[in-house]
């Protein structure tokens, strides 16, 4: 993997082996936590994983597996078949965490990745590393006579002795200079430690354009040994992922089954057992993978993988920090405080995945706008299933005419009734049309043309810590669509199970945080001046929401004279009530 001494795979783990529903991958295990050395003082260690071959077919199948297709063909054709066509979001299902140890030469290369989600000691507050990668003797050779080879070899030597030297008199003793400008004079020799998470995908890529762009031969070595981990994790879809383009391999095409087949069916359950794993193991999650929950009338939502836990991201945090700073005294603390102070890369070394069920209109279309979560269908498409969401009498109401994007006022029984009657038969007659073209044997992309976006649908997804409670905060939200808050909240309870801490902090500084604009704050400003706050303040009155263009002419008065709050008012008045009264 690296050089010749190389530390020999073991059983270490700091967290002992314990069952888990999650896919285990046999090279994984055996690569994880063994230190692959890397340039002269460097190394790679594999931390964390999610995922493999098993997982890939899985996700690109709905959880249904390569047993849907009549075809008889095995998992490494099968996963060839993906990569050829294309279909490349399930592999997005494998995901690796590393934490790597290099001179800056490299970080240059790896940490400014964008597909990569990092977290890297700093220089700012942390005191440099004492180690630095020297240029050897014999890459100098390769250049130069070996006399002089070997005088510039020692005036290599010198110059980093004497700019760490200067480092540590600037920062220590009575200077005491600000470590965020005596870290200048350090080459990029120097040696840095960072946390970094990257998906299969990401991977080849990044491997891909490095190997074209890179000058540097110590960023490859770095790179040969996390291709070799990746391969090990996951050889087939590893191999695929570096090969596309090639031609020479024949892949059959795959007989695509009915979207009523793939869809209508409860989520599948694993097609792997319980195994050991030396990764961190959540009790809480552990317990909720694979239980099918119900969403809406037909909808299911299920967990199906995760990575990491709240411990995962103070550590990732404490490779800024590194030594010297101790004013955070344990994980819990350091989490809230990166989340209150919006810190994000540390959040993001948590992942989870997961299955549903939902109506089209929900996911993607809805969902699907979070484009930091990824996604997947079946086989490269959205297949819509014969089962359709049908609403219950509580969500049969007009439009918000404020808030253009909700539901206003119920409807009377006799709107209800006749609204009720309109969907249904829409659907029915669409359910009709499907009957006849499949009895032509039409084609199913064009039968799922006629479907509305309330027929359900199956997806997989995952998401990082972080971006889901990004997600949460639009979506678990009283203005988000009711059906997608029916889904939002199964999602919160598994970032609630998995990272406790973490959601806890989303919860209090975030989701039931307040935060106030400027017009917010010039308006509240003027009812604290003039004393006019009070539990028994009438929010009806226009008069205390003037001067920010809160209060708006009502466009539904034929005299054009009655004012009302518009949507910014309304928002600030539901602040302030929670403010007074809650």
């Amino acid at each position: 993997m690296g050089r010749e001494d190389v530390k020999k795979e073991g059983d270490f783990s700091p967290f002992g082996n314990n069952l888990t529903k999650r896919y285990v991958s046999s090279g994984g295990e055996k690569a994880l936590f063994n230190k692959y050395d890397a340039g002269n003082t460097g190394s790679v260690e594999l931390v964390d994983y999610m995922g493999g071959d098993e997982t890939v077919e899985r996700v690109a199948t709905a959880g249904h597996g390569r047993e849907i297709f009549p075809e008889q063909i095995d998992q490494k054709d099968f996963i060839y078949h993906l990569g050829y066509r294309n279909i490349l979001p399930p592999f997005k299902s494998v995901q690796f965490k590393f934490v790597v140890q290099s001179p800056i030469e490299v970080a240059l290369d790896f940490v400014y990745e964008p597909s990569v989600n990092v977290n890297e000691y700093s220089l700012r507050y942390s005191q440099a590393l004492e180690s630095s990668h020297i240029t050897s003797f014999k890459e100098l050779a390769e250049h130069m006579s070996l006399e002089e080879a070997e005088r510039f070899y020692e005036l290599i030597k010198k110059s980093r002795e004497k700019s760490f030297t200067g480092y540590a008199e600037l920062t220590g003793g009575e200077i005491d200079m600000a470590r965020e400008l005596a870290r200048s004079g350090l080459g990029i020799d120097q040696d840095t430690r960072y946390f970094l998470k990257i998906d299969l995908v990401s991977l080849a890529n990044f491997s891909k354009r490095m190997r074209v762009k890179t000058r540097s031969s110590l960023s490859l070595e770095y790179l040969n040994i996390i291709e070799k981990i990746a391969s090990n994790v996951a050889p087939f879809s590893w191999n695929i992922l570096r090969s596309r383009g090639f031609t020479g391999y024949y892949i059959k095409d795959l007989s695509m089954p009915r979207d009523n087949l793939i869809v209508d069916s409860s989520l599948s359950h694993t097609s792997w057992d319980e195994r050991e794993t030396k990764r961190v193991i959540v009790p809480a999650l552990e317990e909720k993978l694979f239980v099918v929950k119900s969403v809406l009338d037909h909808g299911e939502f299920q967990i199906v993988d995760y990575m990491g836990d709240d411990n995962s991201m103070a550590q990732a945090a404490r490779v800024s920090y590194g030594e010297g700073t101790k004013t955070l005294q344990d994980n819990s603390n350091l989490i809230k405080s990166l989340i209150r102070d919006k810190h994000t890369s540390p959040i993001e070394m948590a992942e989870i995945a997961f299955e549903s069920k939902v109506p089209v209109f929900s996911d993607p279309r809805q969902a699907g706008r979070h484009r930091t979560l990824d996604w997947h269908g079946f086989m490269g498409y959205v297949p819509i299933g014969d089962e359709f969401y049908f609403p219950d009498d509580s969500q049969f109401k007009h439009q918000d005419r404020i808030n253009r994007q909700g539901r206003g006022k119920e409807m009377d029984d006799e709107e209800r009734e006749r609204a009720k009657v309109i969907l249904m038969n829409t659907f029915r007659d669409q359910l009709l049309l499907v009957d006849e073209l499949r009895n032509h044997d039409v084609p199913e992309n064009v039968v799922r043309r006629v479907k509305g976006v309330g027929f359900y649908t199956k997806i997989w997804r995952t998401g990082d810590t972080h971006n889901l409670m990004h997600f949460l905060g639009l979506r678990d939200h009283s203005h988000a669509q009711y059906e997608v808050r029916e889904y939002a909240k199964q999602v919160a309870e598994a970032v609630k199970a998995h990272t406790p801490v973490a959601y806890e902090a989303f919860e209090t500084y975030r989701k039931n945080g307040m935060n106030l604009s400027e017009k917010e704050l010039r308006v509240l400003k003027r009812l604290v001046i003039e004393n006019l706050l009070s539990p028994d303040i009438d929010f009806e009155n226009l008069d205390f929401y003037t001067g920010a263009g809160f209060v708006i002419k009502d466009k539904s008065d034929p005299t054009k004279e009655k004012m009302m709050l518009g949507r910014e008012g309304l928002d600030f008045r539901k602040k302030l009530e929670r403010l007074l009264r809650e």
